[in-house]
């Protein structure tokens, strides 16, 4: 095995070991982070970063981010998000320069309905 695959495999582990039913357990991945720190092993730097990219990712996963003009608190939509992505939590952002519509990201998908997508789409099909 190479080095650099040597070096994924070990922060896969980590990583998998920092997951409790599915979802990242933050005293799990404290406690790897200080117990791989600890034992210092060639290419700790590669190996921490490595891992704080899976880290994003799953956090990406676990999070739904809800962009718009004005908030949106609506609990039934809430709900209904949270079990179709499965997702933890949600996340609202105000956008001031968004007139109207929604921007929802979850993990890398986007799904765009605010005005000046609908917009560029218009002037696309010109």
């Amino acid at each position: 095995m190479t080095g650099r695959k040597k070096l994924i495999k070990i922060a896969k582990i980590m990583f998998k070991n920092s997951l409790s039913g599915g979802y990242l357990d933050n005293n799990k991945a404290k406690k790897i982070i200080a117990e791989v720190s600890s034992l210092k092993p060639t290419g700790l730097a590669k190996i921490l970063t490595i891992y704080k990219r899976y880290l994003k990712e799953q956090l990406a996963r676990e999070e739904i981010v809800i962009e718009s003009a004005t908030a949106l608190p609506n609990k039934s939509m809430e709900k209904e998000l949270l079990l179709k992505t499965g997702a933890k939590r949600i996340r609202y952002q105000i956008n001031i320069q968004m007139v109207s519509g929604a921007k929802i990201k979850h993990g890398d998908w986007l799904y765009d309905e605010s005005l000046s997508a609908k917009l560029a789409n218009l002037t696309q099909e010109i």
